[in-house]
């Protein structure tokens, strides 16, 4: 009886999802913390531009909004973020060893930060429309998974 014999083959679609997902975990880990200590910069650069130029439009004042938002959430999405991709993570690692109870892991993982986006993230159109690019990248990455759950246990 070989050791061949006793563990299933693991699918190369999750092989490579799941490398995906590591790299992607690693990525959101490293963009939660530059966007938590990047974001004063930002405020910084904005409050300039909207001193030194006209307001088009009230374009400038609304990214100002925005802008507000995102420091006052600064602490909870830094939270958030690392959290989540650790969690994401974590889930990967089931799946990788064809654990079920990962994809679900996963997929809390996946969906808690676009929500948490539309609600801490200041709305207007470019904040309800990354929350919503958000969330229909990580159904994608979630139907892909879901497509491998037969070969799981």
């Amino acid at each position: 009886m070989s050791i061949e014999n006793e563990l299933p083959k693991r699918p190369q679609f999750i092989t490579v999802l799941c490398i995906l997902t590591f790299i992607g975990s690693a990525l959101s880990f490293i963009g939660a913390l530059w966007g938590y200590f990047s974001i004063t910069a930002s405020e910084k650069f904005l409050q300039n531009m909207s001193a030194s130029q006209d307001d088009a439009h009230g374009m400038i004042s609304g990214m100002q909004e925005t802008m507000i938002k995102a420091v006052e959430n600064a602490v909870p999405n830094l939270v958030i973020g690392l959290l989540c991709s650790l969690i994401c993570f974590y889930g990967a690692m089931k799946m990788w060893k064809l654990k079920k109870a990962g994809f679900f892991v996963y997929s809390v993982g996946e969906i808690i930060p676009p929500i948490s986006a539309f609600f801490l993230g200041g709305g207007g159109l470019i904040g309800g429309a990354g929350a919503v690019i958000g969330l229909l990248i990580a159904i994608v990455w979630i139907v892909l998974y879901a497509i491998n759950l037969k070969y799981m246990k």
